[in-house]
């Protein structure tokens, strides 16, 4: 088996000659590769590249800011897949989701009854890896829990003894969010702000992440203490916009990152994430993929009209500059410049005409607005293969956290200054009034397809509505062979459905999600 060890500044896998369940789970430097392991387990479903790479892109796809075009990604956005039990997309890309998150908690389970019970360790050393396992396994109960609300928890790593012991119901709402109160505390207390290396769990992340939990449980002032001491503890800072997604994203902003590293032992396979969510504008007459008009891409899902024209509200928003999002491809072939135009100009050939599909489809494949915060520019333009880092959580997000918790205690002058110091790094004036709208529009122009949106959406009790008005776009939504996704709509696939392969792993009674029966 391979598994993982550090060496210099990464997340390695190296063997060991001594390698096996015994060394990993009876010893302190077992347990330390276990660890490390996690980080691994934590980035296989990004770099899994089954259906053109949808499977980390369903969330994105599923929320009220994209609009699905063609491809895998897109049959998410218009409910062709992944709004039934019956459908392909269940059965793949919501299936990997809950395989994923329920084998990150078994290993968890397994580190941490290890290192709870292992003699003559070092007890600093335990702690730290008690506190990485716990804030791994928070995160993905946290997840199961948002995507699929009818899950169960367990404390017990899979043993021959337990292997075919099956959940006979779900967990309370009481017992899930009791678990990740106590992992998520453990996990502060012993994690160090900046964490021996980047990619690493820190305290920052672990209370970002408890201040999200509290948000879930309606607890203001426990998030608001949260984001206020992650803001506060000197450690984090936002960067200027042009510098949150270039390089290593290795910088003051960053909390919790899923690192890549090319040609390296233990350093993933690539995602293409950058390619579904980059328009093909090299189809088009002038063009040619380059680095400044963000690389290969498919143009299978990106930003919607909703989306566009909230980044559009202040003409000096610079996120739209070619640092989160590309608004104008470049022409910059010189051997195809269409009559009348020059190297430079902003490729405008096409028209999201309101009832011309011909005419839409043309622009929504190779002039539609992108997304750049997972493309690595230091590769071949034509190469969709990517190592770049992915931002899983970062200090914006606290700020806006830190906004609304604020807000709902009254607090106003503190939630207007966490809404304007996001604003305000991203060139835009700052506002005098602050309600959830503009709580939700300042997270949808900040962190747009960062897997956030569904979720905040959902616990907002905002997210049907949301959808209803604002999913894919009117033309679009027309297009569909299949019909309007808006008439597919319901309010319970707020939840995602159980695969019906995991419901006959659990007890005969267990609880699908209503709407799904």
């Amino acid at each position: 088996m391979l598994f993982i060890s550090c060496e210099k500044d990464f997340l390695d896998d190296s063997l060991h000659s001594d390698t096996s369940v015994d060394f990993l789970y009876s010893t302190e430097e077992g347990l330390e590769s276990a660890v490390v392991g996690l980080y691994s387990l934590n980035r296989n479903i990004y770099q899994d590249q089954s259906l053109n790479g949808t499977y980390p892109l369903i969330l994105q796809a599923k929320s009220d800011l994209g609009v699905g075009i063609t491809g895998e990604a897109s049959l998410y956005s218009r409910l062709l897949w992944g709004a039934s039990l019956g459908d392909y997309g269940t059965t793949s890309g919501i299936n990997a989701h809950w395989v994923h998150f329920y084998r990150l908690v078994d290993r968890t389970n397994a580190i941490v009854k290890s290192a709870e019970n292992l003699p003559d360790i070092n007890p600093d050393r335990r702690d730290q890896i008690l506190a990485e396992a716990k804030a791994m396994r928070a995160h993905a109960f946290f997840s199961l829990y948002r995507l699929f609300n009818n899950i169960y928890i367990t404390t017990e790593p899979t043993t021959p003894e337990n292997a075919f012991d099956v959940p006979q119901d779900k967990s309370s709402i009481e017992e899930i969010f009791a678990l990740l109160r106590s992992d998520l505390d453990f996990a502060i207390e012993h994690l160090d702000y900046a964490p021996e290396q980047f990619g690493r769990w820190g305290q920052g992340a672990a209370r970002h992440l408890r201040a999200k939990v509290a948000m879930w449980e309606n607890d203001w002032a426990e998030a608001a203490a949260q984001a206020d001491a992650v803001i506060s503890s000197g450690f984090h800072s936002l960067v200027p916009t042009e510098q949150v997604f270039a390089g290593t994203l290795e910088h003051s902003e960053s909390l919790f990152t899923v690192n890549f590293m090319k040609e390296t032992i233990g350093g993933g396979s690539p995602h293409i994430m950058n390619w579904n969510m980059v328009a093909a504008y090299s189809d088009a007459p002038g063009m040619i993929q380059s680095v400044e008009n963000g690389g290969a891409g498919a143009g299978f899902i990106s930003l919607n009209q909703y989306a566009i024209d909230l980044l559009n509200e202040d003409p000096n928003d610079n996120r739209r500059n070619n640092t989160y999002y590309i608004f104008n491809y470049a022409y910059n072939d010189p051997a195809a410049l269409p009559p009348g135009k020059e190297l430079g100009d902003p490729l405008d050939l096409y028209e999201n005409h309101p009832t011309d599909q011909n005419e839409f489809m043309l622009y929504y494949r190779r002039q539609n607005p992108g997304i750049l915060k997972f493309f690595d520019e230091t590769v071949e333009p034509t190469d969709r293969n990517h190592f770049k880092n992915i931002m899983i959580y970062r200090l914006a997000e606290t700020y806006l956290i830190g906004a609304e918790a604020h807000m709902m205690l009254n607090n106003t002058a503190k939630a207007l200054e966490y809404l304007n110091q996001v604003r305000n790094r991203a060139n835009t004036a700052s506002v005098n009034s602050i309600d959830l709208q503009a709580v939700l529009d300042e997270r949808a122009r900040e962190l747009a397809f960062e897997g956030q949106r569904w979720f905040t959406l959902k616990r907002t009790g905002k997210l049907y509505d949301f959808l209803f008005d604002h999913m894919n776009n009117d033309n679009m939504n027309e297009s569909y062979p299949e019909g309007n996704p808006k008439v597919l709509l319901r309010e319970y696939m707020k939840n995602w459905p159980i695969p019906q392969q995991q419901m006959d792993l659990l007890g005969p009674n267990y609880p699908q999600n209503d709407g799904y029966n």
